[in-house]
């Protein structure tokens, strides 16, 4: 699609935008493609693009065509007829596209059709339309033109609408019209009509009236014979009487987004019940909701709206004026006596609905008010609405929750639209769901963020909204104050809090995510019961159903509270008590994550999981090494069993920045776990220095020693000095079962590493015993996808598909995102051997999914190896490499096999494409350059991996003798062939290499 409709651009069959450099090159692509598809002669492209000013070289408008081919693709530009043509579908032109669907829908006789059509045409647009053109000599013009057209399409649209009872067709590009060209009558006419046909003949009479002043100041004219006529006719209609006693209903100025079962909720309410009250914190739309309900009431509706009042002794007077009483000074202490009498009178005799908008601030003498008037008035209803209960007998509340991700997402997008037409929802889904997501699905928050549109781009939006209270400040004029701004939001419901509600709802932004009671208690006080009920009433705080009730804060008032907790004197103390209640919760339940109570214990971590990472945040922020230990300490074997490496690595990074106490157990759990995740994970990473410092802690520590450091020397003496006897003697002979299957367990990978195949097996199975013996899941895990590699590696792929199957069932009870996509991409590689590409692509789609989870930053990588494998084994080999040389081995980056390792691996793989083309020539290069990396690696299993990958390329190349002796040395790396791999077999038979006892 090429964009003239605003920026030009084009955007490719991937949805990503191209930006052609330099003005005159996109103004030569404007240019074109206003003519796509019809040859345009150089004296007119010239003549565009320089005016009077002509280039001073001959080859300019060619140079000019050259890059834009660059940008574009030769195929599209080219030469004609002593010019140049676009060869592009005229409806692959958004300007094409729009005049193509206003002619379609002028000639249209059905008014809905031509409404969707004319709809679809205006969505096209966004500005400013030929954006980035500068002052080309043609883009003002060709603007103008495209501006009229523009504006005679909102126009036809609003009157198709009237015609078929939509008078909002059209309403805001109208208004966009008509703010850029405040002269243009017809648009003013067509404006106005609407406004009136949906009721709202003031607004529609204030259009007209701007139009005429502007005509008169700018012009010196009268308006036409057609906005004069208009207003006559209006004017008529205002003078007849109102068929509405009191004051008028509010009348929307825009769409109403989702609230539907609420809507409907709501009118129940009101056609059963004498006093309803719509409660919710600042910005959820109370005030909406409400003039919706009533909006086809039957009754006689009258508002209420007390916003604007500052004194209890005003709220009856106004109320009275609301209801069509007789003028009353508000505040005057002589009529004061006789307001209620007159209110009373005022309602009685009719049934009435009276809307009372915005009771917070005077919630008491509201709340004596409603009383009388229910009391006294036989026929009325009250809907209120307030951010808290008015606490009435007989009240009814209605609790406004959030909007659902997809009517906010639909609200951001209608709102962003009004003020950048043409706004496409679809190239920000993502950033505009996360946004509305972080401002709490609640509706002012989500305008206001969406007002913003008009200067960032929804990305840049989401970037900014940790400092949600100086961006979002962009309300609508003609708002209340305290709608206006997202700060004035949530001042308002502030200062209406008492000093001890205040100090509460500041300590519990200390908080972040839903706590139970004792929570609160433990960080906020014993006073939190008596206050937390009072600012779940008042929306400060929600209270989420369940066993226990827990409590939470919207996220702008949590970062509201937690801007004033930073400033109050008691900040360190609630910080300190937050942080101890982590430790209380996670520290008990730390050594059952290694063992049968593994799930049990798993549940409650994940109950705290923010709440733990917010404290450790917090410590190493204000670099309290003691602190940020001790937390690491609790956490660290969670992240590991649910293969969060990323966060164990960054936040053991993090600490380790601080000057770290010299010893104690939390300081070497942390240091040993880092060192040796790193030294089994990433052969070849040094990490001495961290040994050095976890081995000279040892003497001083308390016995007996926390298991993973009770791991650590042997772990080190193995992967350091390839030497596995101590974790062999550890598996024998240690009195804790759980250390004996993880030493187990440690020295299979030693001697996976190291080729010994039958020292691994048998690790393996003394390492499967003792997990399954204590109901470890995730050491299970482990084992059970080791045991399925030694299967695979026999060749026996049924047993293997079995095995892993097992293994990513275990991993998925713990929620493991790390591995269970990598146990399904040697799933989807097994199938895709056996030639099932219906089995392999299932497996990779379920690799993808379950890897949204991971917080790797190069699963992403892996995912794309594991596929072109899948690729290359179905038969796609050209595919494959396709997606090799588009994920490099640095994509990779992340918690997963080191840089050499994945070097290694994605040259094997790339060279096992181009054998499978014949490229032999190429793949000895990929081969050479695999076999370099896997040496630097030192991983036995990849150097054997790769040694094969070059015998079946020394055998395609005419030399079975030397496949044979690099297959040799494949059995010498990782102890045997891999069997499950046809390609082996193949080569194994084609050189005819039969392994040594």
């Amino acid at each position: 699609m090429i964009r003239l409709l605003g920026p030009v651009s084009v955007v490719d069959d991937d949805g990503r935008e191209l930006l052609p450099a330099g003005p005159r090159v996109r103004g030569l692509l404007a240019r074109l493609a206003l003519d796509a598809g019809r040859p345009v002669d150089a004296a007119t492209l010239v003549d565009a693009l320089w005016g009077e000013d002509p280039p001073s070289t001959a080859n300019a408008l060619q140079s000019l065509a050259s890059r834009l081919r660059r940008a574009v693709g030769a195929q599209r530009v080219r030469s004609s007829s002593g010019g140049y043509l676009l060869a592009v579908d005229p409806d692959d032109v958004d300007a094409l596209r729009f005049a193509t669907l206003r002619r379609t829908a002028l000639a249209e006789p059905d008014d809905e059709r031509a409404c969707a059509l004319l709809t679809e045409a205006l969505a096209l647009w966004q500005d400013p339309v030929l954006g980035g053109l500068g002052d080309l000599p043609f883009a003002g013009p060709a603007a103008a033109r495209l501006a009229d057209a523009r504006a005679g399409a909102a126009e036809e649209l609003a009157a198709r609408g009237l015609r078929g009872r939509a008078p909002d067709a059209g309403r805001d590009t109208l208004v966009a019209v008509l703010d850029a060209d405040p002269l243009r009558e017809t648009t003013a006419v067509a404006l106005a009509r609407g406004l009136s046909a949906g009721g709202r003949r003031a607004d529609a009479l204030a259009v007209l009236d701007r139009t005429r002043t502007t005509l008169a100041e700018e012009l010196g004219v009268d308006p036409g014979p057609e906005l004069a006529r208009v207003r006559t006719e209006l004017l008529q209609d205002a003078a007849e009487p109102a068929p509405v006693v009191g004051k008028a209903r509010p009348q929307a100025l825009t769409s109403f987004v989702g609230r539907e079962d609420d809507l409907a909720r709501l009118r129940g309410l009101v056609a059963t019940s004498r006093l309803v009250t719509i409660t919710g914190p600042g910005g959820a739309g109370k005030t909406r909701l409400a003039t919706e309900a009533v909006r086809d009431e039957p009754r006689r509706v009258a508002v209420a709206e007390l916003a604007a009042l500052t004194g209890g002794d005003q709220v009856a007077p106004g109320v009275l004026h609301a209801v069509g009483g007789p003028e009353l000074a508000l505040g005057d202490p002589g009529a004061a006596d006789s307001v209620l009498p007159r209110l009373r009178a005022a309602l009685a005799g009719r049934e009435t609905v009276l809307v009372l908008d915005n009771c917070e601030h005077l919630v008491e003498a509201s709340a004596v008010l409603v009383h009388d008037l229910l009391t006294a008035v036989p026929g009325l209803v009250v809907l209120a609405t307030s951010r808290e209960p008015l606490g009435v007998p007989g009240e009814v509340l209605h609790p406004l929750g959030a909007l659902d991700d997809a009517h906010a997402t639909q609200l951001f997008a209608e709102r962003a639209a009004a003020v950048r037409p043409g706004f496409d929802l679809s190239r920000h889904r993502t950033v505009v769901r996360e946004i509305c997501r972080r401002l709490d699905g609640q509706p002012l928050p989500i305008e206001l963020a969406a007002a913003r549109v008009r200067s960032l781009e929804p990305a840049e939006i989401a970037e900014r909204l940790a400092d949600r209270f100086r961006l979002l400040t962009t309300g609508s004029r003609t708002a209340l104050p305290r709608h206006q701004t997202l700060r004035a939001v949530v001042d308002w419901s502030w200062d209406l809090l008492s000093d001890a509600e205040r100090t509460l709802a500041a300590r519990f932004g200390a908080f972040a995510g839903a706590v139970d009671l004792r929570a609160v208690e433990a960080v906020c006080g014993d006073e939190a019961f008596d206050l937390l009920g009072l600012l779940v009433e008042k929306s400060l705080v929600v209270a989420v159903p369940g066993e226990p009730t827990r409590y939470r804060m919207l996220e702008t008032i949590r970062e509201y509270a937690l801007a004033r907790l930073d400033a109050a004197v008691d900040r360190d103390a609630v910080v300190a008590a937050h942080a101890a209640w982590v430790l209380a919760v996670l520290e008990p339940v730390e050594p059952a994550l290694r063992g049968g109570g593994q799930l049990d214990a798993l549940a409650v971590v994940r109950a705290v999981d923010g709440e733990a990472v917010r404290a450790l945040e917090r410590a190493v922020e204000a670099g309290d090494a003691v602190r940020g230990h001790r937390l690491l300490a609790a956490l660290t074997w969670s992240w590991v069993v649910r293969g969060d490496m990323a966060s164990l690595i960054r936040w053991s990074e993090r600490l380790f920045t601080l000057p770290v106490p010299t010893t104690g157990t939390d300081v070497a759990v942390n240091r040993s776990l880092h060192t040796v995740l790193l030294a089994v994970t990433v052969p070849g990473t040094d990490v001495r220095g961290g040994s050095a410092a976890v081995l000279a802690m040892l003497p001083e520590l308390p016995r007996p020693l926390h298991p993973v450091v009770a791991l650590h020397e042997p772990t080190a003496r193995a992967f350091l000095d390839d030497d596995r006897s101590g974790l062999v003697d550890l598996a024998a002979a240690a009195d804790d079962p759980w250390l004996r299957a993880a030493a187990a367990q440690l020295a299979a990978v030693h001697a996976e590493n190291a080729g010994d195949l039958a020292g691994q097996r048998r690790a393996l199975r003394a390492a499967y015993d003792g997990f399954a013996a204590l109901g470890d899941r995730f050491g299970l895990g482990m084992t059970t996808f080791s045991l399925g590699e030694l299967e695979d590696l026999a060749g026996d792929r049924v047993a293997a598909r079995r095995t892993f199957a097992a293994a990513i069932a275990l991993a998925a009870e713990l929620d493991n995102a790390d591995d269970v996509p990598q146990y399904r991409m040697r799933l989807a590689a097994l199938a895709a051997r056996d030639g099932d590409a219906t089995e392999a692509r299932e497996q990779l789609r379920l690799a993808t999914e379950a890897a949204r989870g991971s917080n790797d930053p190069g699963t992403a990588a892996w995912l794309a190896w594991s596929g072109a494998d899948v690729q290359r084994r179905l038969g796609d080999p050209d595919r494959a490499l396709a997606t090799l040389r588009a994920h490099p081995p640095s994509s990779g980056d992340g918690l997963g096999p080191g840089r050499a390792q994945r070097e290694a691996m994605v040259h094997d793989l790339t060279a096992s494409a181009l054998i499978d083309l014949g490229r032999l020539d190429e793949a000895r290069v990929e081969v050479e350059a695999a076999r370099r990396a896997g040496e630097e690696a030192k991983d036995g299993p990849v150097r054997g991996q790769v040694a094969e990958t070059a015998a079946r390329l020394a055998l395609a190349e005419g030399d079975p003798g030397r496949a044979a002796d690099l297959l040799a040395e494949a059995v010498a790396r990782r102890g045997a062939l891999h069997l499950g791999d046809p390609d082996v077999v193949a080569t194994r038979d084609g050189c005819g290499f039969t392994p040594t006892a």
